[in-house]
């Protein structure tokens, strides 16, 4: 059993630094605000927090994006899961899920996984949750109730009006 850990971390990480590489960047933050009045708001959680409201914003127009920094080890996990204790087999196991899913197809998916982290590292966010404003302009942390979250924003924003 010990063996088989060791062989899924190594592809794990041959995973990671390879696109870890490509995230860095994200396109998110190339993106050209919209038109409209209204800020582009980025929530970036862990899967404990519960984010509230975001259909309603949604519907009201607001362009929001939802991060979750616990995606990566989801994709980890279901590639990984009842591997053979066999080193060998669960070698050939997990090239054989990935060849199933299509690399290029894992390639992508691991690139949306860490996008919450690159965008994290971006606009270095230190706490989460967090609620970014218009590309980090504001940063809510420790609130994911996202009507609260936007009222709070208006709030600071006519403060600096003033």
């Amino acid at each position: 059993m010990h063996g088989n850990v060791w062989l899924i971390s190594t592809h794990i990480r041959y995973l990671n630094m390879g696109l870890l590489v490509v995230c860095v960047f994200p396109t998110v933050a190339q993106e050209i605000p919209s038109a409209q009045d209204k800020p582009v708001i980025e929530v970036i959680v862990r899967d404990a927090d519960r984010v509230i409201g975001l259909a309603n914003l949604r519907q009201q127009g607001y362009d929001v994006k939802v991060y979750n920094l616990d995606a990566p080890k989801l994709v980890f996990t279901d590639l990984s899961q009842n591997l053979p204790a066999n080193q060998e087999a669960a070698k050939r196991t997990l090239e054989q899920r990935m060849q199933q899913r299509g690399r290029q197809a894992l390639q992508q998916q691991l690139i949306a996984a860490y996008q919450g982290l690159s965008v994290a590292i971006q606009y270095q966010v230190d706490r989460y949750p967090a609620v970014l404003f218009d590309r980090g302009q504001a940063v809510i942390y420790g609130v994911t109730d996202l009507q609260q979250v936007l009222d709070l924003y208006r709030q600071w924003q006519s403060g600096l009006d003033q």
